[in-house]
């Protein structure tokens, strides 16, 4: 494809053209150089003289010469069309409950491994985006900030276990403002340069939320942190972990398993709050499931990863390069050509 800068620059061509209009009326009034300007006159002009016909060539050659150099002025430019493509990645945040209850046999072998094995394997299949992960019982801890290198939030996620917070419980708000927190004040990719450019690359920010029972601990309540959530445009999917009758929550002690109970001989079930991790991904825009089993966690992590897919933006764009040497190169090689020709006419005087 070939386009030219400066285009107007070609009215100029009114010049070479009223040159060779005044040549061709000075060859008829005197009879010699170009002659009528058609083919007739110019094979007379070349029988009549050696001289005559350098003088008509010369004439073309000029004429060619200020063709060229308007060419070269209008700066001509050949291009190539291009395809950039921008990928808008997802920013991740997996708020992940490691509190006692999550040693509950109910899914195999207990929900803690299911849920940390089956979120590791979902990690891996989110290589376009950054992912973060945060862990909470009683308390809410940061164990990898978002980052692009899956293998290493892979690792990070197989490490997870219960016992890790020094407090027990299950602070559902102070987990969710944490991961709401680190996803606002995120910082730019390694191959972005400002933290406007990365919003611009970034195309929406989930929170995924994985518990087994009620808000019972931590400093903010878990609404008031899905409202936080929403003032940043930040989706939350809620995860309830654990069979419909709910498990008891074993205790190991001097290698015996036992079952934990209340004061009255009970055992212990914990409780999950449906209501509330449905009020929260429906504030936020998000989802609930119910993972009953671990085959129904993996479908529920396929339905995500289904939902939460990156766009790619695709722009055409057209890369020039100038070709101006091109008319001054022949511009000069006609110049030459006239210089000799013009000179051979003296050397004929």
């Amino acid at each position: 494809m070939i386009t030219f800068k400066y285009p107007a620059v070609f009215f100029l061509l009114i010049i070479p053209a009223l040159v060779f209009a005044y040549k061709v009326w000075l060859s008829r009034s005197r009879g010699t150089g170009l002659g009528s300007g058609d083919l007739s006159v110019y094979k007379k002009a070349v029988r009549k003289t050696y001289k005559t016909y350098l003088a008509a060539l010369s004439d073309i050659l000029r004429v060619l010469i200020i063709v060229s150099l308007i060419a070269a002025v209008a700066r001509p430019q050949f291009g190539e069309e291009e395809q950039d493509t921008t990928k808008l990645g997802i920013d991740i945040f997996i708020a992940l409950d490691v509190s006692g209850s999550m040693s509950a046999e109910d899914l195999k072998p207990d929900r803690i491994t299911a849920a940390r094995d089956l979120t590791g394997e979902f990690i891996k299949k989110l290589s376009d985006h950054r992912v973060g992960l945060v862990v909470f019982a009683g308390r809410s801890m940061t164990l990898s900030p978002l980052s692009t290198d899956i293998s290493i939030m892979s690792e990070s996620v197989s490490k997870v276990k219960i016992g890790e917070m020094p407090i027990d419980g299950t602070a559902i708000g102070d987990a969710i403002a944490n991961c709401v927190y680190k996803l606002k004040n995120a910082r730019p990719s390694k191959d972005t340069k400002s933290d406007k450019e990365e919003k611009n690359k970034v195309k929406s920010r989930i929170i995924i939320l994985l518990t087994d029972g009620e808000n019972n601990s931590g400093n903010i309540e878990p609404m008031l942190a899905a409202k936080l959530a929403y003032d940043e445009k930040i989706k939350i999917y809620t995860i309830g972990i654990g069979s419909k009758d709910g498990a008891p929550i074993p205790v190991v002690q001097n290698g015996q398993k036992f079952y934990m109970r209340n004061h009255d001989g009970t055992l212990v079930i914990p409780k999950l709050d449906e209501k509330l991790l449905q009020e929260i991904a429906e504030l936020t825009g998000g989802l609930y499931f119910r993972a009953t089993d671990e085959k129904k966690l993996k479908e529920i992590y396929d339905i995500i990863n289904k939902l939460e897919k990156s766009e790619i933006i695709t722009s055409k764009f057209t890369m020039y390069s100038e070709r101006a040497h091109y008319p001054l190169f022949f511009a000069f090689v006609l110049m030459l050509l006239n210089f000799i020709i013009e000179y051979r006419a003296l050397m004929k005087l």
